[in-house]
């Protein structure tokens, strides 16, 4: 039997949810397929940047500096190593990133020189190791360039490839399950019928999890029935590492879902939440499995999401940091609330770089979703506070950064 737990704050449930989701397993991969993926291990550098002394232009290495003319005795090429070393008035063509020979203290721009066969005149001032990149200037060897934790972006998967790293250890991807139910679920491109509605809960949480490269299992519209719903919720609890259901968690006639599992061992972590809109949620685990019973209401769905399950998710996915990230705006308008509550308010964003203005969505009902993809992000009136005036500067959950 789930024991009853009252009503939360949401940093009290956020903190519980995000301790309940544990890092998966992990897994050693192709470099050339981690990307997105969360780094288990911290990755140092193999060897010092740049592993030789090298140009940092093309130009000519010189043995010495003060001299008008040198003797060219070699050219190279990136990638190429010097057969022999310079000796006194002589020079070396290089191009950039091409190994210097040994004795090289610095080099002269191609641009600073004439040649005249394998005569070389340098027409500048040359100083001692001008334009050379000494052995590990740019980073020693065994230096940690990116910590385990870490999402790799297209950025660091690059870093990761520039190193010559070929396989990294990295956590595996949870496994999802979504169950939606529901008798007045249509389906896109079915006939609308008065009274129903078409599943915009699956699409989103579908093509969010995809951003984080996470493929969902999905069963459903089922209808409200309880075998149904039973035998559906026992499949993809025994496939899945979190199972996240749409619908059917309130105290109604026909919302199933809170006493099957009651009944089948799970224990309860939220039950509900001081969140505006946002109710019903219901977060509970079994075993190693994850479960969050998610509201009907497409709004209250995407709230939840955003401060409650996504930072779960990304947990599982072993990231460090999974708070949701936010940026600073300022307030174009009032925003009301009530003391004891956390009111999450639908925002627009207008207005250039320095200064940015939040506009408070014309209706913020929890029936209404249609204005939500006017909005840009949502703003949190917290715990003791009731109101925040205009001109104020706020925190903005943006949708463009989550993922």
């Amino acid at each position: 039997m789930m024991k009853d737990i009252a009503e939360l704050p949401l940093p009290d449930a956020q903190r519980i949810l995000i301790d309940a989701a544990r890092p998966m397993a992990t897994e050693v991969i192709s470099t050339r397929s981690a990307l997105g993926r969360v780094l288990a291990e911290d990755i140092v550098t193999p060897y010092a940047f740049p592993d030789t002394p090298r140009s940092a232009v093309d130009g000519y290495a010189l043995n010495q500096v003060g001299l008008s003319n040198y003797q060219i005795v070699a050219t190279l090429g990136a990638g190429q190593l010097p057969e022999q070393p310079l000796h006194a008035g002589q020079a070396a063509a290089v191009m950039t990133g091409a190994t210097v020979p040994q004795g090289s203290i610095a080099v002269v721009r191609v641009e600073d020189v004439a040649v005249d066969g394998n005569l070389l005149t340098v027409q500048s001032e040359v100083k001692k190791k001008e334009n050379i990149n000494r052995i590990g200037e740019e980073m020693e060897a065994g230096v940690c360039i990116l910590q385990a934790g870490t999402r790799l972006t297209p950025v660091n998967f690059s870093v990761l490839c520039c190193a010559g790293i070929a396989e990294v250890k990295v956590h595996c991807l949870p496994r999802v399950g979504i169950l939606v139910t529901g008798d007045e679920v249509l389906q896109l491109g079915q006939t609308h019928k008065p009274g129903s509605v078409f599943d915009s809960n699956r699409h989103f949480l579908v093509s969010s999890l995809a951003q984080l490269g996470i493929e969902c299992q999905v069963l459903g519209p089922v209808k409200d029935n309880e075998v149904t719903i039973r035998e559906s919720l026992e499949q993809l609890s025994a496939q899945c590492d979190l199972v996240i259901t749409s619908g059917g968690v309130s105290m109604g006639k026909y919302d199933f879902i809170r006493p099957l599992l009651q009944s089948s061992g799970y224990r309860m972590l939220v039950n509900r939440t001081k969140i505006k809109p946002g109710r019903p949620l219901m977060v509970a685990s079994k075993d190693d499995t994850l479960f969050f019973g998610m509201p009907g209401y497409p709004t209250a769905c995407l709230v939840n999401f955003f401060y409650f399950l996504l930072p779960a998710v990304k947990r599982m996915m072993g990231l460090n940091d999974v708070l949701p990230p936010t940026r600073k705006v300022r307030l174009a308008d009032d925003l009301k609330g009530r003391k004891g509550r956390w009111d999450v308010l639908r925002m627009q964003v207008k207005g250039e770089p320095g200064d940015v203005l939040a506009y408070r969505a014309a209706s913020q009902l929890t029936s209404h979703f249609m204005n939500m993809g006017m909005c840009d992000g949502l703003v949190l009136l917290g715990g003791e506070c009731d109101g925040i005036n205009s001109g104020t500067e706020v925190d903005l959950l943006d949708f463009a950064l989550q993922f």
